[in-house]
């Protein structure tokens, strides 16, 4: 039977241990969601592969507007196309979004799964017991990190496009509907966002940078181009391209697009469209199709996540 010292702790028990696993079972109990920012904010900063691939999703908006601002220009300035109008400038601001998608979604599963493969996330969940809010924490940080990265690429993008095409732009904004500059400029930021969410809800549901990378390169790459390739077929198969159209790259396609009348967008409405006239959504609904993408696949992760030992 241990005896009690004046300090009222067994005589067994070193005080300053003792008062420092209760203070840290205190301190878990009563972090908040404020509390799981800060961590996850400091944690986002603290892998190298977090500046490594915001900085390339910055220079691919630069390096794509200008190649494809450059393309439109020498089109254009061959006398067999239309004259250049600003819908062409913004489209080829955003000429870079489905590239610039997959790194943001290796980001999304990487910032997830390299706790795993650290075993850090034994700590992060001792720190923070309450999964959902340690999935939903590192989401907005995630969110965040990646809506500001390309926004800064957004506006590079906009002056690389502006500096090939600017003097060849000649028709005013009668083609360009009022909503593309904002969905350039915002909408695709917020559209990265979303696609590194979906991608870190990849991560949760394989655990592994491995799977979850070849789940984002599958559902974003592989699978629209076998999609691509069978819809030449023939009309019989006019519903494999209303599917395609409606898988995340494609559904970012159309919504930056913004149902504008460029070159760009009537380069792919050739590609994608029959005499048969499948589902092609407009530019609202295909934001509409992405966000459920994202939705659904981030709901799986938490819910595999909370359900799931760690180990």
């Amino acid at each position: 039977m241990q005896s009690a010292n004046p300090t009222g702790t067994p005589s067994g028990t070193v005080p300053g241990a003792a008062h420092g696993a209760a203070h840290g079972a205190s301190h878990a109990r009563r972090l908040g969601f404020g509390g799981a920012l800060r961590a996850e904010w400091c944690k986002v900063w603290s892998v190298t592969s977090t500046y490594v691939l915001l900085v390339l999703a910055i220079v691919f908006f630069a390096v794509n507007s200008l190649m494809m601002g450059w393309l439109m220009r020498f089109v254009e300035s061959q006398g067999d196309g239309m004259p250049l109008g600003n819908e062409d400038l913004w489209a080829a601001v955003s000429s870079g979004a489905d590239n610039v998608l997959l790194i943001v979604g290796i980001l999304g599963v990487m910032v997830l799964t390299s706790e795993f493969s650290s075993s850090s996330i034994i700590t992060s969940l001792t720190v923070n017991p309450r999964r959902t809010m340690f999935m939903n924490a590192k989401a907005l940080v995630l969110a965040v990190v990646t809506f500001l990265a390309s926004f800064v690429g957004m506006l590079l993008a906009w002056g690389c496009a502006a500096i090939m095409m600017g003097s060849s732009v000649s028709t005013g904004n009668a083609e360009m509907p009022a909503a593309m500059p904002w969905v350039t400029l915002l909408g695709i930021p917020l559209a990265m966002a979303l696609g590194a969410v979906m991608s870190m809800g990849f991560g949760a549901l394989c655990r592994s940078t491995a799977g979850g990378v070849l789940c984002v390169v599958v559902l974003f790459m592989i699978v629209p181009s076998m999609l691509q390739m069978v819809q030449l077929l023939g009309e019989k198969f006019t519903w494999v391209v209303s599917l395609n159209n409606c898988l995340p790259a494609n559904a970012l396609t159309y919504f930056t697009g913004v149902g504008a009348n460029s070159f760009s967008n009537s380069a792919s409405a050739q590609l994608s469209m029959g005499a048969t006239h499948p589902f092609q959504p407009s530019w609202g609904w295909a934001g509409l199709i992405y966000l459920a993408w994202a939705v659904v696949v981030y709901a799986a992760g938490v819910i595999v996540m909370d359900r799931r030992d760690v180990k």
